[in-house]
């Protein structure tokens, strides 16, 4: 049978109570301490259950905690990858997009812009995601009128057509 792990809380219930309300996400993690520290539960199975969470969850965190302290055990790691639209990038994205006459027919559209004048190269569908979430727009938008409609020609055409008289 496996040796029980043994946990020595460091920090003050004070201070996990304190950090638990800073950091809202790690509510489980830091709850685990607390009831280590008050002698509550000492076991995975009983932390787990008291936790509501898996046993696995509950000693990886005890495992860290033990590795590292507070700080490996608040530490997330997901993430990470740098974005490839930079702000200068995404202000003439934004304008292109808010052109009447420039605008986009569609997202490879928007691929093979980005891939001639700023070498990103992004996938279909990460591209897509990404002008519907910071943007809300689609490239393709019906529109009440034609973008190069001359008004004059329009009011005569009205004029001349809606004016004469049938007989």
């Amino acid at each position: 049978m496996a040796k029980a792990l043994n946990v020595v809380v460091k920090e003050s219930v004070k201070d996990l109570k304190s950090i638990q309300k800073q950091k809202p996400s790690y509510y489980s993690r830091i709850q685990m301490l607390l009831l280590i520290k008050e002698g509550k539960f000492v076991t995975k199975d009983a932390l787990s259950e008291a936790l509501q969470v898996s046993t696995q969850s509950v000693h990886i965190w005890r495992t860290k905690y033990n590795a590292g302290g507070i700080d490996r055990l608040l530490e997330d790691k997901r993430g990470g990858k740098p974005a490839q639209i930079t702000a200068p990038i995404h202000e003439r994205l934004s304008t292109r997009l808010n052109s009447g006459k420039e605008g986009f027919k569609s997202f490879v559209e928007i691929q093979e812009w980005l891939q001639e004048n700023f070498g990103i190269e992004m996938k279909y569908q990460a591209l897509n995601k990404y002008i519907k979430r910071k943007f809300g727009a689609r490239p393709k938008v019906a529109r009440k009128s034609h973008i190069d409609k001359d008004e004059s020609a329009a009011a005569l055409f009205k004029k001349t057509i809606w004016g004469a008289k049938t007989y």
